[in-house]
C-alpha cells in the first residue's frame, strides 16, 4: 500500500480508528453506543462494531463520533457490521 493510500484509509470516515495508549483509549466514527460495563465497551461505527474489553472501563466522552476512554485495556476486537449503502 502506497502512503497516499494509507492516508486515505487513515481518514475513511466509514471506518472505525482506534488509538490507544498507556489507560485512554480513543475510538472515532461511533455511530452509538451498544453496550458499556466496567470489563466491555461495544460502540457502532457503522459498517463494523468496535468491541474493547478490560478493567475499569469508563467513557470520559462521547462527541463529534468520538469516544474518550479511561481505564485498563486489555483486548480490542473488531466485528463486521451492516453493510452502509453509499450516496
Amino acid at each position: 500500500m502506497s502512503i497516499g493510500d494509507e492516508l486515505l484509509y487513515d481518514f475513511d470516515f466509514k471506518r472505525p480508528r482506534v488509538l490507544i495508549g498507556g489507560r485512554f483509549g480513543v475510538v472515532d466514527n461511533v455511530k452509538r453506543l451498544v453496550l458499556l460495563s466496567e470489563e466491555s465497551i461495544i460502540a457502532d461505527c457503522g459498517a463494523f462494531f468496535v468491541s474493547l474489553s478490560g478493567e475499569e472501563l469508563s467513557i470520559n466522552r462521547l462527541e463529534d463520533n468520538r469516544m474518550h476512554i479511561t481505564g485498563e485495556i486489555r483486548q480490542i476486537e473488531l466485528y463486521q457490521g451492516k453493510e452502509e449503502e453509499d450516496g
